[in-house]
Order: structure tokens, then C-alpha cells, then sequence
């Protein structure tokens, strides 16, 4: 089925075009996500694309949809802003699109490519796994150079295609340097973002090495098919042991992705991160804080988690809108919203 898609870019431009639909088969999402495979139709070329939204089911229904699809859209701005018209790299899934104050909001990302690395845990060939490991941990690399900490890094999120990897599913990324939440699944999900963090652990905030843990957790068991649930396993894989030394202590204990790259050898110079810019991030907590006035029940927590704010080489997403009222003329009220975020943007990029 056809229909018309109107978004915007990484770099903030407005494009209209025809899609469609398409019966091909996705990897569920975790609720409340799902996606689904459209063509798009452009002027110069039909571009395949997966378009992500919510769905109200799941734990949290739309409103908890709406900031994971939030949560995705700005770690893709994130790092097309580092990428800073370079090669977007294919170790991360990469954003081609997002509406986020449509009526039904959503993201436009790049088609999955390879199989759950999950599926090749003690199977993957030989010559494969060091590149593997590589691949890896420059992508974990990426992200801290972006400023981005994915947080559910494991065997379902990161695909293999033989070369490289593709880290999907962005629904749970925070910005380096806000509150760290709960978040993740067991046994990748670091003892920092448990709900019982064990004694002597800070939850503190979201730092570059958060994703450290699960990284070599996740590299361990896809090359022994084993979980690393006891540091001692390590002691029956040498090479192993002298690449996750440090990896299962306490974030600012762990080594980073670099350090470990340069255990393997393979310690070329990381991405430049991106420059902080306090103007942008004083008019996004303004327009959170005028949400949450309007809209208690959708807003932000800002003494816990808040979505990455938006490059500002980028025109920045509106927040994900409110549950849609069937009963009110919410509508109005978005229309509003709407306007303050034209005038959020202007003040921001027009300084």
C-alpha cells in the first residue's frame, strides 16, 4: 500500500515523499515498539527502511513508546552529527528520518543486516571472532565519543553480518552524564542499572564505560557459549583473560573501549567527541520544563532519566507528544507545544 511520509533528515531538512508498505516480516521490537519495512520513494532513488513507532501495549504503553522512540531518535542525531558528513559507519544502526509530534510519531532507520549475534554463541567461526571483538568495541567507542551510552548492549541488539557488527535498538540510550535508571536485561544488564545494586556500588551517572560491561560479557559468550558469571571462567581462555581484565569491576574501575583495543592491537585514533553546547542544553531543559507543566503525565523526570539532548548542527525533535485523548481536544494543546518548539529552535540556532 502506498501512502505519503512527511520528515525530517539528520540534518533537520523537511523531505515529502510516497511510500510503501511493505509484508516483509520484522524482528518484533520490544513493547511499546514495534516497526515495519517501507520503500521509500525519492526524487534520485527508492531507499529501503525500517519506520519504528509506538504501540499502546507493554510495559508502559504510548507514554513509555514515546520516550524510548525519543530515546532512539536523538542517539541517531547524535552520531550523524559526529559523523559530520563523513561515511556513516556501519556499526550502528543509522537514522535516515524521524517525525516525533505526528499524530502517530515516529523513526526511519536503515533495514537490519545480519542475524542476532546471540545465534552464533560458540559457533562463530574462527577467523571471525577477533573481528568480531574488534568491530565491537570500536562501535562501543563510537558511542562514547558521541556521548550516547546504549545501556541494553547484548546477544539480541547487536547483529553480525561475517565483517561487521550492527548495534540496533537505541530505545534505551542516555545521554553520558545523566542520571543512570534501571534499565537492561540480566545477566548484560551492569550491576549499575539493577534494581539491587550490590552494596558499595553508586548508581551515580551515566558514564563512557557503562557499556563496557556488557560488551566483554557479550564478547566472552559469543566466543565460549558460556556466561561470564564467574571471573574465573577466565582463567581456561588466556587471550581472553588479558582482553576483559577489569571489565566486571566498578564503572570508573573498567578500562574503556580504547584500552581494550589497544590490548588487541588495534588501538587506532578514536572519533573527536562532540563539543558540549550549553545554549542548546538551557533551551531543551526550558522546553521540558514548560511540558511538564502542560502535560504532567507525559513528561520527563529530570531527577531521573532524560533522553540525550539533540546536536545542535541538527534541527532538534520535538519530545515524543502525549497519549492522544479521544476524549478532550488534546490536539489544540499539541498545536501549542508545537509553536513553543519553533521558538525554542530559533532562539537556539539563531543566536
Amino acid at each position: 500500500m502506498s501512502i505519503r511520509l512527511s520528515y525530517r533528515d539528520v540534518h533537520g531538512a523537511k523531505v515529502d515523499a510516497k511510500a510503501v508498505e511493505l509484508d516483509a516480516a520484522e524482528p518484533p521490537l520490544r513493547p511499546p515498539l514495534e516497526a515495519g519495512r517501507l520503500d521509500l520513494e525519492l526524487p534520485d532513488r527508492t531507499v529501503a527502511v525500517r519506520r519504528v513507532r509506538p504501540v499502546d501495549r507493554g510495559p508502559g504503553g504510548l507514554v513509555a513508546g514515546y520516550r524510548q522512540l525519543d530515546a532512539e531518535i536523538l542517539a541517531g542525531l547524535r552520531l550523524a552529527r559526529l559523523c559530520d558528513g563523513g561515511p556513516y559507519p556501519r556499526a550502528v544502526t543509522r537514522l535516515v528520518g524521524y517525525d516525533a509530534d505526528a499524530a502517530e510519531p515516529f523513526a526511519l532507520l536503515e533495514p537490519l543486516r545480519g542475524v542476532e549475534v546471540g545465534s552464533l554463541a560458540g559457533t562463530l567461526p574462527t577467523e571471525q571472532r577477533r573481528r568480531f571483538q574488534i568491530r565491537l568495541l570500536r562501535a562501543v567507542r563510537l558511542l562514547s565519543a558521541a556521548g550516547v551510552a546504549h545501556r541494553g548492549i547484548g546477544p539480541r541488539t547487536v547483529r553480525w553480518d561475517g565483517d561487521d557488527v550492527q548495534i540496533t535498538d537505541f530505545s534505551q540510550a542516555a545521554l553520558i552524564g545523566s542520571p543512570r535508571t534501571v534499565t537492561g536485561a540480566m545477566p548484560w544488564q551492569a550491576p549499575e542499572q539493577r534494581p539491587d545494586t550490590p552494596p558499595g556500588w553508586d548508581r551515580g551517572d551515566v558514564g563512557p564505560n557503562d557499556d563496557v560491561w556488557a560488551a566483554g560479557r557479550l564478547i566472552f559468550h559469543i566466543v565460549t557459549g558460556d556466561d561470564l558469571d564467574d571471573t574465573a571462567k577466565l582463567a581456561a581462555r588466556p587471550e581472553l583473560e588479558a582482553l576483559l581484565a577489569g571489565v566486571i569491576e566498578r564503572p570508573e574501575r573498567r578500562p574503556d573501549a580504547q584500552t581494550l583495543l589497544r590490548r588487541l592491537g588495534e588501538a587506532d585514533p578514536p572519533p573527536r567527541p562532540l563539543a558540549a553546547d550549553p545554549a542548546f542544553t538551557r533551551g531543551r531543559a526550558e522546553f521540558f520544563a514548560q511540558r511538564r507543566r502542560k502535560h504532567p503525565q507525559t513528561a520527563q523526570d529530570t531527577g531521573r532519566e532524560q533522553p540525550p539532548s539533540a546536536p545542535a548542527a541538527a534541527t532538534a525533535p520535538p519530545a515524543p507528544p502525549a497519549e492522544r485523548s479521544r476524549r478532550d481536544g488534546s490536539w489544540l494543546l499539541w498545536a501549542g507545544v508545537a509553536a513553543l518548539i519553533v521558538v525554542a529552535v530559533l532562539l537556539v540556532f539563531g543566536r
